[in-house]
């Protein structure tokens, strides 16, 4: 059993680590069955934690997933990488939010982190229930967002950027 880690020091791990999420995705689906040459193209906020280090530091992110009472651990992949992820809203809003609320961020990633928790509160607000569908049909989750809803995410989603080492904008998204 692996064991739990004080919350500051997971704090600070976090600071130095730590990858607080918000996409705006794009997605083809290509199978399509009998309307074959047909792909559908999906957009959709994305909402998340993760933390990615080398194979060798697993059993850290399996304390720290025990420490934060959620997420999963994978990997490694093939560029030799594990990873702790949590995207359940309900784990964003109920675990993370009040954990970082308690142990603070010193860095600039507590920025960050009040960015991202006021998109955790509009993704809450706005969860999905329910599936889009008739009984005995197949379906798909769909969120009815606000505008000012959307239009705030859009402008959290900038305002991170300033704190990411990545700034790449979005190549399929003309301006």
């Amino acid at each position: 059993m692996t064991k739990k880690l004080p919350g500051d020091y997971v704090a600070g791990f976090v600071d130095g680590e730590g990858c607080f999420i918000l996409n705006f995705r794009r997605d083809i689906r290509h199978d399509r069955g009998k309307r074959s040459g047909i792909k559908p193209v999906y957009f959709y906020w994305d909402i998340g934690f993760a933390i990615v280090l080398r194979e060798d530091d697993k059993e850290i992110l399996e304390e720290i997933k025990n420490t934060l009472g959620c997420g999963r651990v994978t990997g490694p992949n093939a560029k030799g990488q594990v990873r702790f992820q949590t995207t359940d809203i309900n784990d964003l809003s109920d675990k993370m939010v009040p954990f970082f609320e308690k142990y603070q961020l010193y860095a600039k990633k507590k920025f960050d982190f009040n960015l991202w928790k006021e998109a955790v509160n509009i993704f809450k607000r706005n969860q999905r229930l329910s599936l889009n569908r008739k009984d005995g049909e197949k379906g798909f989750y769909k969120t009815n967002w606000s505008s000012k809803d959307l239009e705030r995410l859009r402008e959290i989603h900038e305002e991170m950027k300033k704190y990411k080492s990545s700034k790449k904008p979005w190549k399929w998204l003309k301006s």
